[in-house]
Formats: structure tokens, sequence, C-alpha cells
């Protein structure tokens, strides 16, 4: 009788159905991880150096005899995801794209055009929101004064989100072969590219892929090509990072054009005038 009477006062209470759902999402949740992030790593780096060559612009060299040297570009040191020639085959498409006459030797050509890479490589950061595997807790230990050795235990996440950026800055100049003087510096152009990877419940990744913006190259990018370094002098940064051409240099081997020769029909009847003051002379029709 007591028993019944417990029973009537205290029913029976039904689970919670957000709390069912949350179990069973636990119970189906799947896990995938990444082996290999070279491909996103060479993207992002190769994304990088075409948005820093796209703003080149070889316009005060186009029509002319360019020879481009690459000696301070084959030993640099770059990271697993960089590729020189990469670079270089760039910036050879991109003067051919202004019309710049590329020379295989020096001595066939105006001007000699150096190139330099500052950055061309990768940075990656990943965010797990949960438990990591023991992997990952074995490398945090790393940071007590004792390491201690994790059990093996796999991961145990909710989310996992990586990003990947790649940096390139690239910078050019030209001088005269014959005089050495400076013709043209195309300032440093930099770009940059990234890819977001986020997994949920071992779901994904849903990726991201697209420029980085960058708000303090945005203010120079308007100038173009001064002329001389004299605007530059009261920012020495703004001088050696910007554009700038030496119009005397391009004056001063600029193709001169063939003056045409005047010729005159004389006649057996009227010979041909001379004048001796080298005036042009005027053609003097001829009798049959």
């Amino acid at each position: 009788m007591s028993s019944l009477r417990m029973a009537r006062r205290f029913p029976p209470k039904t689970p919670d159905p957000s709390v069912l759902l949350a179990a069973v999402c636990l119970l189906c949740v799947g896990c995938g991880i990444n082996k290999s992030r070279l491909a996103t790593e060479q993207l992002v780096v190769s994304d990088a150096v075409d948005r820093a060559v796209a703003e080149i612009d070889f316009g005060p060299l186009s029509g002319r005899k360019v020879y481009f040297d690459t000696k301070y570009l084959e030993n640099v040191k770059l990271s697993p995801a960089g590729n020189v020639e990469y670079v270089i085959s760039s910036l050879r498409q991109q003067m051919v794209a202004y019309d710049c006459r590329l020379q295989e030797k020096p001595d066939q050509a105006e001007f000699v055009v150096e190139a330099r890479m500052g950055v061309m490589a990768n940075d990656g950061h990943e965010v797990t929101y949960g438990i990591p595997g023991s992997a990952a807790m074995t490398t945090a230990s790393v940071f007590l004064t004792a390491p201690v050795a994790a059990p093996a235990m796999p991961e145990l996440s909710l989310g996992r989100r990586n990003h990947q950026q790649g940096t390139a800055k690239i910078g050019l100049f030209a001088y005269d072969r014959q005089t050495r003087e400076p013709v043209w510096q195309s300032g440093l152009a930099k770009g940059a590219s990234r890819a977001r990877d986020l997994w949920l419940f071992g779901l994904g990744p849903f990726e991201t892929r697209g420029p980085v913006r960058h708000t303090a190259s945005s203010k120079r990018k308007g100038k173009q090509d001064e002329i001389g370094v004299s605007n530059h002098a009261y920012d020495p940064l703004d001088a050696y990072a910007g554009s700038v051409v030496f119009e005397r240099a391009l004056q001063h081997n600029e193709p001169q054009p063939e003056k045409e020769t005047e010729v005159q029909t004389a006649g057996h009847t009227e010979p041909a005038k001379i004048d001796h003051q080298n005036a042009p002379l005027k053609p003097v029709a001829g009798t049959p």
C-alpha cells in the first residue's frame, strides 16, 4: 500500500528530447584526419606568387630589348612549398605580356632586369575543439619541466579548424647595360592567399579559399611610376619600396627613327639641283 502511494506521488519522468538528440549525435559522430597538407600549402604559396606578379607593371620597358638576370633567384632559401622556377616563369610571362623583348644574352639587350624574393612561404595553425589525441598531448607536454608520456588515445573532438596562409614578396629593377644608369624599379609587390578548413562532428572539410587583403599596401598602390626619387624624399622607405621610372635613362636610349633620304630625278635637259648649305633637297621632275 505504501509503495503504491510512493508511485503515485513520484511519477516516472520522461527523458528530455534534447538530451536524446545530443546522445544520438555523439554516437553518430565520424572521424577524419588529414594525412598531408602539402598540396594545400603549395596552392596558397603559388597563388600568392600569382597575385604579387600580377601587380608588377612592366609598361616603361615595353618594346625594349631586355635581359632577365635570375642569378639572385636561383639560390634562394625557401620553404618546401616554394618553387623558384615557377616564379621565374611567371615573371617572364608578365614581361612578354607587356611586350618586353626578352634576349637570351646580355650583350643583345638594352636593359638588364634583376629580381629578388623576400618571402615565399606559408604559415599554418590548427585548433581542436574537444580532447586532442595522444600525439597532440605529448607535444604539449614538452613545455613542462618533465615531459609526460600520454597514453594512447584517439582524438575526441566536436570540431577542428585548420588555417594555411601563403605569402610572397617580389622586387625588380632595371638598369642600362652599357652606362649602368638606373632605368626603372617595380617597388615591392606583395601577394597573399589563404585556405581555411573546418570540420564539425566529423563532417567536412568546409573549405574557404581566397586572397588576403592588405590595407597598408592600398595607399601605395595608387601611386603609379613616379619620375625620379625626389618625390619620395620625405619617406625613404617609400622611395625604396615604391615604383620609380628614371626618364633620363629611357630618353637617352630611345631608339631614333631612321631619316628618309630624298631622291632627285634629273633629265638630260635639266641637271639636278645641289644645295651647298645642306638644306633638304626638293625633288625635281625629270623630262622623259
